[in-house]
């Protein structure tokens, strides 16, 4: 494991299927790039390239890691309705969701 690096993303930017194969793009919050409210922009960093089957054990894979969490109190599920968990911070309150892409 000579070559091993980690990679550290803020979050995906984008899924897509192309050409039969799964692309997920990983973003970071720029340190020069701000939008009109002075906040940093996402930008691109690193591309996952996975064959479908792949991306479903991944995808399962992220599921089980999802329940952990909850099981841990890290992260609350959200009410009937609501997409997704909540992060729990450190005064049991839930923050605020990440925003919500319009590729999907």
């Amino acid at each position: 494991m000579d070559g091993m690096q980690d990679v550290y993303a803020d979050g995906i930017g984008e899924i897509t299927l192309t050409g039969g194969m799964v692309r997920i793009d990983l973003v970071s919050l720029s340190a020069q790039n701000k939008d009109a409210e002075g906040r940093p922009r996402l930008e691109f960093r690193k591309r996952i390239v996975l064959p479908p089957e792949g991306f479903l054990r991944s995808f399962s894979a992220m599921e089980d890691l999802v329940k952990q969490l909850v099981e841990a109190g890290l992260i609350k599920r959200r009410e009937a309705g609501d997409a997704g968990p909540t992060m729990a911070t450190g005064n049991g309150a839930a923050s605020a969701p990440p925003p919500v892409s319009p590729n999907f």
